[in-house]
């Protein structure tokens, strides 16, 4: 990458580092729809970022068809909760979602408010077409669906 592109790049990984500190986060990711990764700060050794994605693009597909049975267009944010660990995940573009994984459910409303903030300024530094053009150019969709099952096989198999 060279010239526009390198500082576009470098101002999508600033903008991912601050919204780490300020959330005080564990991990924050981009990824497409199509369910690829496109950046990413934090801690990642504990996580498959890469199923990670994929899962997350199908969660949010599915949540979409939910979206629709209820009248709505689609859901912008979806946040699940675990025992330890949780995931803020929100539309950034049409073609890209930010992840937020996090420890302490008492700051969702700090990491909603500063994934907003974040996902504004990302949406200025993604225009919709230079992000159909990366995910097409990384991956065709057939061959990354069969790659995505096969990782969530390898995922689930006891």
């Amino acid at each position: 990458m060279t010239g526009p592109n390198v500082k576009a790049r470098s101002l999508v990984d600033d903008t991912l580092a601050d919204l780490l500190q300020e959330s005080r986060a564990l991990t924050v990711m981009l990824v497409t729809k199509q369910g690829t990764e496109a950046a990413q700060a934090g801690a990642v050794a504990y996580l498959n970022t890469t199923a990670m994605a994929a899962l997350v693009a199908g969660m949010f597909s599915a949540t979409r068809e939910v979206a629709r049975m209820v009248g709505e267009n689609q859901f912008s944010i979806l946040l699940q909760q675990g025992e330890r660990r949780h995931i803020h995940v929100s539309l950034v573009t049409p073609d890209m979602m930010m992840v937020i994984v996090f420890e302490d459910q008492n700051r969702i409303g700090m990491i909603r408010h500063a994934a907003r903030k974040a996902g504004e300024k990302l949406a200025c530094l993604l225009p919709e077409g230079r992000d159909r053009e990366k995910a097409s150019s990384q991956i065709s969709l057939p061959e990354f669906r069969e790659y995505a099952l096969n990782l969530i096989d390898r995922i689930f198999m006891p």
